[in-house]
């Protein structure tokens, strides 16, 4: 049984199927997870901006929103697993949901055996992801260079702190920094940003960037005190000095 007290055994599960939802639940709870369930995609989206999970798991056949669309957005904001369930066994279904990002997709009616080793394996492949987060360099020339600015590394998509943590990034974290360096002394507007990381102008496009924000911020502090600062009717800046690397 996995147990555990940190986000590492957090899962978010989202099914329109009260039912199937209630036995999915209790299984994943006996087997000592910390389950937070939802039945549209409007609530998966409050829930998922409150705090972070370990893995996803999402019905594709939601109401309100396909879960191929959630599982993007999981995708692009965060580094959080992806189960995808889903009634439809053909092989295009499944192809679309691995080219939204899912790591694994098992059909419904689940097989519980499957299940439990599915998720079993996500999690553990979260907690070493999390583990592993944040290098610490350790070459005398690396750490000459970033002991007194911040880097972006182009080649893996990775930030480095003046202490020479190494922030890996998702394509559109990387997209939103590389954005704010284009323009070192002003802040980049909110329109800006969010034609330039493919979302939409409205209220589900603000709350993806939020989102993005939150996440980024938090690769990096706890207590979120980072360069990345909110100007008030203006966008976003990136007030720290830094540099871009090849």
């Amino acid at each position: 049984m996995f147990q555990s007290d940190t986000s590492v055994s957090r899962i978010i599960f989202v099914d329109d199927e009260p039912s199937f939802r209630s036995v999915i639940l209790k299984y994943l709870q006996r087997k000592g997870y910390q389950v937070t369930e939802v039945g549209s995609a409007i609530d998966f989206y409050r829930e998922f901006e409150r705090q972070q999970y370990a893995l996803t798991i999402i019905d594709v056949g939601l109401p309100d929103q396909s879960g191929l669309v959630l599982t993007k957005y999981v995708r692009e904001n965060s580094s959080t697993r992806i189960l995808l369930l889903s009634g439809d066994t053909s092989p295009e279904t499944k192809i679309e949901g691995y080219e939204a990002g899912a790591d694994q997709f098992l059909t419904k009616p689940v097989n519980f055996r499957l299940l439990d080793a599915a998720v079993a394996n996500l999690i553990a492949r979260a907690a070493r992801q999390a583990d592993g987060s944040s290098e610490v360099l350790t070459s005398k020339a690396e750490e000459k260079s970033c002991s007194h600015s911040w880097r972006l590394l182009t080649e893996g998509w990775v930030l480095v702190t003046p202490s020479g943590e190494k922030l890996h990034l998702t394509g559109k974290e990387y997209a939103f920094i590389h954005k704010l360096l284009e323009t070192p002394n002003a802040p980049v507007s909110r329109t800006t940003l969010l034609k330039e990381l493919g979302y939409t102008l409205d209220e589900h496009g603000n709350r993806s960037l939020e989102s993005l924000i939150y996440r980024l911020r938090k690769k990096n502090s706890p207590t979120l005190e980072t360069p990345i600062k909110t100007v008030n009717g203006s966008g976003y800046i990136f007030t720290a000095k830094i540099e871009i690397e090849n």
